[in-house]
């Protein structure tokens, strides 16, 4: 598996295509707290030791960035 990295908000906009400020704005406040939590189990996972607690962690930020991916297609979904 590659390696986890953080991800700002504004690659995950990029990967999305969305470049309006405007539709921005609007996504902002339902993906920012969920950016942060993942990247934080990204830092947790890189300083975790332990392979298990390790392979659990990076489950989670993976399962995150799922997330995130879905609340940003949704979002396109309904502003089209």
């Amino acid at each position: 598996m590659d390696q986890l990295k953080q991800k700002s908000i504004e690659q995950y906009f990029a990967a999305h295509d969305i470049s309006d400020p405007d539709q921005k704005a609007k996504i902002l406040p339902e993906i920012t707290e969920i950016i942060y939590d993942r990247n934080v189990y990204v830092v947790q996972a890189e300083k975790e030791e332990n392979d298990y607690k390790k392979q659990q962690i990076t489950n989670d930020a993976i399962e995150m960035d799922k997330t995130i991916n879905e609340i940003i297609q949704e979002f396109l979904e309904e502003n089209q």
